[in-house]
């Protein structure tokens, strides 16, 4: 009798664990589609502002501009008026297309990081090398995921790295899509890297989507952020 009472006792347990595990799996996927419904209306207003920047402070600007242009050739003191206006003007439609990149809904994700590459090493003393052998087709939210990722990686190597090399590398293996951003700058201590609201956000978004995203960085030594989605 003891063994039988220890047995149901024991079965009673497994089938408790079994339960709660279950609860919190549920948890869990409800929480992960709350994130993507948030992310997707984040998604939602950055192209409603990237349309009224656009249309409403971009058409202003051009106005602006070909109005102090006409100016500047009777009156060269609105020359640098003109020039910095059309400078704003060039600002306001980055950010635009960086906020919104119809580019990724157009032609795809390659040409989208290809395009991002472009436009944000265009100035910098740092050289980039993009490799992709990608054959998959991703849903819109896996593309969008994928973007924002390398997006913020760019962003943060551009503005705290002080690298002289990045690489990109895209690819896909049956179906897994994986991305991984390389750079020979500063890199960081290992004990900063989640306190970095843009590196949060990355967390963030890769969990959403039960990807996983992991982060090596070494002081002086770069960084490496690894990307790796099931589609």
């Amino acid at each position: 009798m003891p063994a039988d009472h220890n047995q149901h006792l024991i079965a009673e347990v497994l089938r408790q664990q079994a339960l709660l595990q279950a609860r919190l799996d549920d948890e869990q996927y409800n929480l992960n589609l709350l994130a993507k419904r948030l992310w997707a209306q984040q998604e939602s207003e950055k192209a409603k502002l990237s349309r009224e920047l656009h249309d409403g402070v971009g058409q202003l600007l051009t106005g602006l501009t070909r109005r102090l242009q006409s100016l500047s050739s009777n009156q060269p003191e609105f020359q640098e008026l003109a020039q910095l206006s059309q400078m704003a003007l060039s600002d306001v439609r980055q950010l635009s297309r960086l906020m919104s990149p119809t580019i990724l809904d157009d032609l795809g994700l390659v040409p989208a990081i290809k395009w991002l590459c472009r436009n944000l090493f265009e100035h910098e003393d740092c050289q980039y090398e993009c490799q992709f052998d990608c054959t998959l087709e991703l849903p819109k939210d896996i593309s969008i995921l994928i973007f924002r990722i390398a997006q913020e990686a760019l962003v943060n190597i551009i503005k705290h790295a002080q690298a002289s090399k990045t690489k990109i590398l895209l690819s896909s293996h049956h179906q897994t899509i994986r991305l991984d951003i390389i750079d020979n700058g500063l890199g960081f201590e290992h004990e900063k890297v989640e306190k970095g609201v843009g590196l949060m956000s990355m967390q963030d978004r890769a969990q959403a989507f039960n990807a996983q995203l992991t982060i090596y960085a070494k002081a002086n030594k770069g960084s490496r952020i690894t990307l790796t989605v099931a589609i």
